[in-house]
C-alpha cells in the first residue's frame, strides 16, 4: 500500500481547486473555460465536456482519470484521510467514513448527449458491488434558446420493447423519453434509474452520488464498446436498472425547482435530493450578507464578486467572483458571504 501523502494546504483555509476535465467520448468544454475565465488552449481537443470539482472517483472507463490533485500536488482523497475530521467534520466521518459521498462537475454539453441510465443504490450493490449508485441533480447555468433535457419514459416501455429499441439504436429511443426546455436557474433531479439525456448549448453544474456507473442506452453512434455501455454486465442484465416508467407531468414537477428563486439562503433542489446531496444556494447584496453553516462544500461562484469569509473566532477572508471554484472544509467553520454576489454550496447528505 502506498504511502499517504500529506497534503500542505491549510485545511482552515478555502481552497481553489484547479481544472480537472479527463478526456470523454463526447464533445464540450468551451463553457467551462469562459466560465473559469481561461482561455481555450492551442491543443484543446474538443472532448473535454466535464470539470470534475473535489472528486474522489475515477472514471469507469476512458483512461480511468478524475481524482482532483489539490494545487500544492496532493491527490485529495490522501489530503481527506491525512485530517479527516477537520475535511469533513466527525458526525460525517462517523456515518460515512473519509469519502465526502459526493462527485461534484461541471458539464459543458457541446452535443446532445446518449439516451442513458445510472443504477440506483440497490442495483449497484446486488450487481456492481457498490454502495453508491448515482443519483444526480442539474443546476442550470445557462442554455442556448430552445435547449433542452429529456427525463423519464412518456409512457411505461415494456422491457423486451426497450431492449428493442437498444438493439435498433435509432431515433425513437429518445422520441420515448419527455421532452423539457430548460433555461439559467432551472434545477432538475434525476433519480438512479430514470433514462435521460442532456441536449447540446446546456451547461450546469451537476451533483452525483460518487460513481461513473452510466448504462449508455444510446452508444453505437458515440463508439462505445458494449462492455462500456453496459457496465460489463451485458444488455439483459443492465436494462434491468432502468425505471420502464411512466414518469408522468406530475412526477416531473416534483423533480424541478428553481433555483434562482431562492433570495438569502436556501436549498437548490427537490426535498428528495437531501438523501444524496445538498445545494446550498447563498446570495448577497449591498443590503444584506448571507451565510451558511459549517459544511464540506464545493463552492461556486456562479455570479457577481465579494467576498467569502468563513469561522469566527480566527475570521479568514477570501475575494471571489463568478467563476471560481472553491472547497472549503467543515473545519473552516459557519460561512458569511458579502458583496453583489452568489454562490451554490455543493455538499454530502447531512
Amino acid at each position: 500500500m502506498s504511502e499517504t501523502t500529506v497534503s500542505e494546504t491549510t485545511v482552515s483555509d478555502p481552497t481553489r481547486l484547479p481544472l480537472n476535465t479527463p478526456h470523454r467520448f463526447y464533445r464540450g468544454g468551451e463553457r467551462i473555460l469562459a466560465f473559469r475565465g481561461l482561455d481555450v488552449p492551442e491543443a484543446f481537443d474538443g472532448h473535454r465536456p466535464e470539470d470534475w470539482l473535489a472528486s474522489t472517483t475515477r472514471l469507469f472507463a476512458e483512461g480511468g482519470d478524475g481524482v482532483t490533485v489539490l494545487a500544492d500536488g496532493t491527490p485529495l482523497p490522501d489530503a481527506l484521510a491525512s485530517d479527516s475530521d477537520h475535511w469533513l467534520g466527525a458526525d460525517h466521518v462517523a456515518r460515512h467514513g473519509i469519502e465526502p459521498g459526493l462527485l461534484t462537475k461541471l458539464l459543458d454539453a457541446g452535443e446532445r448527449l446518449p439516451v442513458h441510465s445510472h443504477p440506483d443504490r440497490a442495483f449497484a450493490a446486488a450487481h456492481l458491488d457498490c454502495d453508491h449508485g448515482k443519483t444526480e441533480a442539474w443546476i442550470v447555468l445557462d442554455a442556448e434558446p430552445g435547449a433542452c433535457v429529456w427525463l423519464g419514459f412518456r409512457d411505461e416501455l415494456p422491457a423486451d420493447e426497450l431492449a428493442g429499441l437498444v438493439e435498433a439504436q435509432d431515433e425513437r429511443l429518445l422520441a420515448a423519453l419527455n421532452r423539457i426546455e430548460v433555461h439559467a436557474g432551472d434545477t432538475v433531479l434525476v433519480p438512479g434509474g430514470q433514462p435521460h439525456a442532456i441536449g447540446e448549448g446546456v451547461f450546469v453544474l451537476e451533483l452525483q452520488e460518487p460513481t461513473d456507473l452510466s448504462v449508455m442506452l444510446e452508444h453505437r453512434r458515440f463508439g462505445l464498446e458494449e462492455a462500456h455501455a453496459f457496465l460489463g454486465l451485458g444488455l439483459p442484465r443492465a436494462l434491468e436498472s432502468v425505471d420502464l416508467g411512466p414518469l408522468t407531468s406530475d412526477g416531473l414537477d416534483r423533480l424541478r425547482r428553481r433555483w434562482t428563486d431562492v433570495e438569502a439562503s436556501g436549498p437548490a433542489l427537490p426535498d428528495e435530493a437531501s438523501e444524496y446531496f445538498r445545494a446550498e444556494v447563498l446570495r448577497a447584496n449591498a443590503g444584506a450578507s448571507a451565510t451558511g453553516a459549517a459544511a464540506f462544500a464545493v463552492t461556486v461562484v456562479v455570479a457577481g464578486a465579494g467576498v467569502l469569509t468563513t469561522g469566527t473566532d480566527a475570521p479568514r477572508t477570501t475575494e471571489v467572483a463568478r467563476g471560481d471554484v472553491l472547497l472549503v472544509p467543515y473545519g473552516a467553520g459557519d460561512v458569511r458571504l458579502e458583496g453583489d454576489v452568489t454562490v451554490v454550496r455543493c455538499m454530502p447528505p447531512a
